[in-house]
């Protein structure tokens, strides 16, 4: 996927804030266009979660068995 213009490279660049914070560690994150959804998963390969909770900022954290954070879902993230 190319970036197709500044404006849309800007958008990408709003989220080194919260990239510098995350654990320094390989991971992935993949944007679902059509559903308007980002994924991150904190491990390469993504591990299994075990329990959710979803928060008013519509974020899924997800978490394995012993309570660590394994990823984020983005809902409506292009907002």
């Amino acid at each position: 996927m190319a970036i197709a213009n500044l404006r849309e490279a800007r958008d990408y660049l709003k989220f080194l804030p919260v990239l510098h914070d995350l654990p320094k560690r390989p991971f992935s994150m993949l944007y679902d266009s059509e559903a308007d959804v980002l994924y991150i998963d904190f491990y390469n390969l993504p591990k299994s979660s075990s329990d959710s909770e979803l928060t008013d900022e519509d974020i899924v954290i997800r978490y394995d068995d012993e309570d660590e954070i394994v990823g984020l879902t983005v809902l409506n993230a292009s907002r």
